[in-house]
Formats: structure tokens, sequence, C-alpha cells
């Protein structure tokens, strides 16, 4: 069982606090015993000197006895912790408290500096050879630590007191903290725990903080937008789907229902009925075969070649398709394909996807021109672009429908009631597009005709393309 995010956060905090304190105990420690001692060997120096200065004054006016015995009465010197060794005669002084001690046997003055036990009391010893009128002396000086080491004893008792004190507060405050920063995060976890399908209108509150906080509740917002765009794509694809399958399979039921009612009825209307049934299954077989490939480009799961491809080979073989149907409509069908820059009309892609894209926008300007009319294909080259445009002189777009004729199963109300299809060829035109990285123009108006102009890069490469690249979709009013 993983802890809660606080609970770890507090953790990790008073162990650094810990592990930072502790080092900064230390370390202060340290820093106060040798500053102490640097404070003790300074003043064991200034005594050393004020020792030399008696010693040269004096050891050649008195006598031994009365030298030892001057020497213990002084108090500035502070003898008790002194010896003077001629290192010839032997020992000239020597104080009772060290008499006993392994200083008073020591032969080599290194180290200068050093602690050590005289007794029950720690001391510290400053060690020195020197001449002195003429001969070598050896001086052994040293100072009780009694005081110092209390002090020392004091504050390391103190570290130790307050230590689990400061830590157990660093963690309360620690807890109280993480707790206040993780506040609008259980807060936006609870109000996004409430957005369900029912109300995917619904955004959290976003708190003017200008930290993280605030942009993570931003992001959760544009994504709540987005997946209420999604949701309310499918579910208007649902309908759609729906309401077009309604059409057709009522139909089938209605005539199967007819001629099962009729047992006496001839050859020829039995033949009629199952061309009516064959014509509606075979609109439904395209329907959903359209609805298969829209829903295969939404999740991806189509990857499109991408090979070298000429653009104008293959707008010929789509004009050569839509030909009957453009004569049974009375248009005239033109072609607009520039002598020069013939072999730069390549580009990379996927050459089923090509034609069915020439085919849904032929098949879209032939379907909404009037009898007599003319659809104009062109395709060119502008620099690292080559562009397909298909004119038509046929009833148009108005403003309104412009803006939405990309979107599946939308067709204007007039071309609804009037005109056939099922409103998903322009929605697999944009995924077309959308998968060769190229964008598609719209300018059109009503009663003037439409325009519909799509630019791919040319061919520089015969690198793979990208299916999940954002296209472009540009409509435009004339």
């Amino acid at each position: 069982m993983r802890l809660p995010i606080r609970t770890r956060l507090t953790a990790v905090y008073s162990a650094i606090f810990c592990i930072g304190m502790i080092a900064l105990e230390v370390v202060t420690y340290v820093g106060l015993n040798a500053a102490i001692e640097t404070v003790v060997d300074r003043d064991l120096e200034a005594r050393l000197a004020g020792v030399v200065d008696y010693v040269d004054n004096h050891i050649a006016k008195l006598s031994l006895a009365r030298f030892q015995h001057d020497l213990a009465g002084h108090g500035t010197l502070r003898p008790e912790w002194l010896i003077i060794r001629d290192m010839q005669a032997g020992d000239i002084f020597e104080s009772p408290a060290l008499r006993e001690t392994a200083l008073s046997r020591r032969a080599s003055p290194s180290p200068r500096f050093m602690s050590t036990q005289a007794g029950p009391v720690r001391v510290r010893v400053l060690l020195d050879r020197r001449a002195i009128r003429g001969h070598r002396y050896e001086l052994i000086l040293a100072t009780d630590l009694s005081g110092t080491s209390e002090i020392i004893r004091y504050f390391r008792l103190l570290l130790i007191l307050l230590t689990p004190v400061i830590l157990a507060a660093s963690a309360a405050a620690g807890y109280a903290i993480s707790a206040r920063a993780l506040t609008p995060v259980s807060d936006l976890t609870r109000a996004a725990g409430k957005i369900g399908a029912p109300c995917l209108s619904q955004r959290l509150t976003v708190h003017q903080s200008g930290d993280e906080i605030e942009e993570l509740a931003l992001t959760l917002n544009r994504m709540l937008a987005r997946i209420e765009s999604s949701f309310l794509q499918i579910r208007q694809f649902t309908s759609d789907a729906s309401h077009e399958l309604r059409t057709p399979l009522a139909a089938i039921r209605a005539t199967t229902e007819v001629a099962l009612l009729n047992p006496s009825g001839s050859a020829d209307s039995y033949r009629q009925a199952l061309h009516r049934v064959l014509g509606e299954a075979e609109r439904n077989t395209v329907l959903l075969d359209n609805m298969l490939r829209l829903a295969r480009a939404d999740s991806a799961t189509v990857v499109p070649i991408s090979n070298p491809v000429d653009l104008e080979k293959k707008l010929a073989q789509a004009c050569e398709r839509m030909a009957n149907l453009a004569t049974e409509n009375r248009i005239q069908l033109r072609t607009s394909i520039p002598v020069q820059g013939r072999g730069d009309l390549r580009i990379g892609g996927d050459s089923d996807q090509l034609i069915r894209l020439c085919l849904i926008l032929l098949d879209n300007a032939i379907k909404y021109t009037p009898g007599g009319g003319t659809v104009t294909v062109e395709v060119n080259r502008v620099g690292e672009t080559v562009s397909l445009s298909v004119t038509d002189t046929g009833i148009g777009i108005s403003d309104d429908d412009l803006a939405r004729i990309f979107e599946r199963f939308y067709r204007a109300d007039a071309v609804r009631t009037s005109g056939s299809g099922s409103g998903l060829g322009l929605a697999i035109a944009k995924a077309i597009v959308e998968s060769h990285r190229a964008t598609i123009h719209v300018r059109s108006s009503l009663g003037s005709g439409s325009t519909f102009r799509v630019d791919f890069p040319a061919l520089l490469s015969t690198a793979a393309l990208s299916p999940r690249t954002p296209h472009a979709v540009i409509v435009q009013s004339l």
C-alpha cells in the first residue's frame, strides 16, 4: 500500500532536514572544539613567552632554590602546570600537578601542542625547546581544560536534547505545509470526479494563483473541452448514422413485406422488388464502408503508404472514371494541366487515397452543378507546393453552410431534400488531406459555384509521412 503524497513529502523533507541538521551540529561541534583549542593554544604561547622572559631575567641571578620558590609564587605565570628542564643539568622546576604524570618523563616535544590526561584532569600541553643564556632548556606548559570541557559537554547535551524536538516540529510543519499545498489538488480531484457523461459541460474552478495548480486546472479544462467535443461528435455521428441506415433498412423491409404479402405476384414484380432491395443494400454497403474509413482515420490504425505519386496521372484516372457521370448530367468536364513542369507534379502519398480524393471532389462538383454547367480540374506547382483545384459553376454554398461542409453527415437542407448521398464524402476528403500533410481551401457563394483547392507539399524525398500531422481547412466566401 502506497502512502499518501503528503506523508511521503513529509518523510522526505524530514529526512533531508535531519541529515542537514546533524551535519550542521557535527560541523558546529567540531568548530567549537577547534575554536576553544585555538584560544587555549594562544594563551599557552603567551604564558610560555612570559616564562621564557622570567627564566632569562632570573635564572642567572638567583640560586636554584630561590628561583624555584619565586617561580612557584609567581601568580601571573601560573606555574602550577609547568616543567622547566635543563637539557644538561636536569629538572630546574616541576609543578606538583605534573610531577607524577607522563609529561614529567616525556623526552620529545613533538608534537608541540597536545591534549592529554593529567590524573583526573584533562590538560592542554605546550612543549618547547629553546636556548636561554647559552643553555638548552625544555619547557612543558599545560593548562586545565576542565572549564572548556564543561562548556563542550553542555553544548553537546543541548544538541542531543534539542535535535528530536526540532525534528518533530519540522516534521509537523512539513506535514502542514504539504497538506496546505496539496489542498487545491484534492479539490480538483473531487471536482473532476463529479464530472461524467451527463455533465461534460462542467469545468473546474480556476484560481488565479499564477502557479502550477492554476496551469493544471487550465490543462484539465482544456482536456474536458476536447473530450466534450469528441463525445458530442460521436453522439452526433451515431445519431446521423442511425438516421442514414434507418431509411434504406425501412425501404428493404417494406419492399420485402409487400412482396411476401402478394404470393401470386409475377416474376417481374419479384425481380423489381429484388432490384430495389439490392440497390438499398448497395447504398448501405457504401455508407458502412465510408463510416469504417472514417473510424480508421480517427483511430490511426491505418498508416498511409508514402510513395512517389504523379498527381497528374491520378487526376487523369479519376476524370476518366467520372466522364460518364458528367455526360449523363450534361456537364462539361475540363482539365487544365500546364505543359511546362509536368514532371514536377509528384507528391508523396498513397495512390488509392489520392484517387479517392479526386473522385470525391469531382463527384461533389458534378452532383451540385446543374445541366449545362462546367467543372474545371486544374493541377500545377508553385514553389514547393503542388495544387489540385476543382471548380464548378454549380449552386454554390452559403456562408452558414461553408464552415460546416466537412462535418460528417452534414448536408444543407436544400441539398438534403433534393440530392443524394450520405454526407460523408467531404469528411473522408478531409481525412485524406490530413494524412498527406496537405491543406484544403474552399471558396464559394450561393449561385456562383465553388472551388476546392488542395495544396500538397511537393515531393522532396521518399520519407514516410506522419499519419497524425495536423491539417488545415480554410473556407472563404466569394
